[in-house]
């Protein structure tokens, strides 16, 4: 069996933001098909292993530690690691460790989760395939949050992550959309179409149509949207409506000396169980209006088979969705339009019930959003390891005329 390794420094075992969600999902399938390892960039303390055991990864998937390897020499010829970039985050320890554990345990394939610790794969031998998770374009995220006033936590001009990504045989590419950016702006053939995968849920009971809810993470563009929507879009609704709000999102309004607060807003916080407020709600709301990548809150909601108010930022890489309980809002009064007439109408958010889980089935089913890296890495994986020019075509030959549709609308952001 073909051994993959994970390297990342994030809690992905924890529910507080959709790009844990993610990665769990992306372990969850790697170990359904692969020995896959985790070798993760912090302590591992008793509360860590209980809560990574609690995932019940298949395979016997195993995490370890880089403290297990730390204090190693550093062997390994400097490439990724000179670049300017990685200057000032560059940990030579996290290297010389990850170096040291495939020389001890070697993999078919290490993937990297996040561009920021990309120097890392100067650790792996020849003949070990390198792949980066990007998670968004990051580049194209700085610009979007520089349009708006905010700091990205990743800020990258365009050159700079084309050079890291094309040192990569692989590159994980969350959306179509960014697929078609790695291929017509930065020319590169290293993508693989890898985005969200979730489970779908029936939805037997069709509520008043009153109760919205926003699921997030306590980031820039989740704030500023969730702040636009309170502040532009609230007031129109007449308060009629209860909004739940869930997640770490929660604290940028809670906590310190004033806390703020709206009539009919409840602000749950962090919650375990992020099906119960999907489950309770009538309809989702993501006002989010810059980022990048694909808003994976959006496809948590049409798989519990709920409809959902967007910008068009948070419909990125959703096109399909429009026509499965996905609606488009460009203004504040097409938002609250929008919600005001899916309340009026059972059978409106009854057919979403029923098209969206088909839509989310269709794309994000754990076999659909996995087969293209299942596909390169069972090829890829034998003994002779060929270059990822070789191996990609047949997969970007499959998904080419999506890519096509989807270049039109990237070209036209510029």
């Amino acid at each position: 069996m073909k051994e993959i390794v994970v390297v990342t420094d994030i809690r992905f075992w924890e529910p507080t933001m959709g790009s844990h969600a993610r990665i769990r999902m992306l372990a969850h399938n790697l170990a359904r098909t692969y020995r896959l390892r985790i070798f993760y960039l912090r302590p591992i303390d008793t509360k860590t292993r209980a809560a990574f055991d609690a995932l019940d990864l298949p395979g016997g998937a195993e995490i370890v530690s880089y403290m297990d390897y730390t204090g190693q020499r550093p062997d390994y010829q400097r490439r990724l690691s000179k670049l300017a970039y990685f200057k000032t985050g560059e940990v030579i320890d996290f290297t010389a460790a990850l170096e040291s554990y495939l020389k001890e345990r070697p993999a078919h394939a290490v993937i990297f989760e996040y561009l920021r610790i990309a120097y890392i794969a100067d650790a792996c031998p020849e003949g070990t395939l390198r792949i980066l998770d990007m998670h968004d374009v990051m580049s194209a995220r700085t610009v979007s949050l520089q349009r708006a006033g905010l700091k990205a936590s990743i800020s990258i001009d365009a050159p700079t992550e084309k050079e890291i990504l094309s040192s990569f045989d692989g590159v994980l590419a969350i959306s179509r959309a960014d697929m078609a950016f790695i291929r017509n702006r930065f020319g590169l053939e290293n993508g693989i179409y890898v985005p969200y995968s979730v489970e779908t849920r029936a939805r037997p009971v069709i509520g008043s149509g009153r109760r919205l809810v926003f699921i997030g993470g306590r980031s820039d563009p989740n704030i500023t949207g969730l702040e636009w929507f309170l502040e532009q879009v609230w007031p129109l609704l007449g308060g009629a409506f209860q909004l739940d709000v869930v997640g770490t999102v929660c604290g940028a309004f809670t906590d310190g000396p004033d806390p703020r607060s709206w009539p009919g807003v409840v602000f749950h916080g962090p919650q375990e169980d992020l099906d119960a407020p999907l489950r309770d709600a009538d309809i989702a709301i993501n006002p989010v209006y810059v980022g990048g990548g694909l808003k994976i809150k959006c496809v948590d909601a049409l798989a519990a088979g709920l409809p959902c108010v967007t910008t068009p930022e948070g419909a990125a890489g959703l096109d399909a969705a429009q026509e499965a309980g996905l609606t488009v809002a460009r203004s504040r009064s097409e938002f609250a339009g929008a919600i005001l007439r899916l309340a009026a109408s059972p059978a409106h958010r009854r057919a979403a019930a029923v098209a969206a889980p088909g839509f989310v089935r269709d794309e994000f089913s754990p076999e659909a959003a996995h087969a293209d890296l299942v596909a390169y890495l069972g090829e890829a994986g034998q003994d002779d390891f060929r270059p990822v020019s070789r191996t990609l075509p047949a997969i970007a030959a499959r998904i080419r005329r999506a890519i096509a549709r989807d270049s039109a609308s990237v070209r036209s952001k510029d």
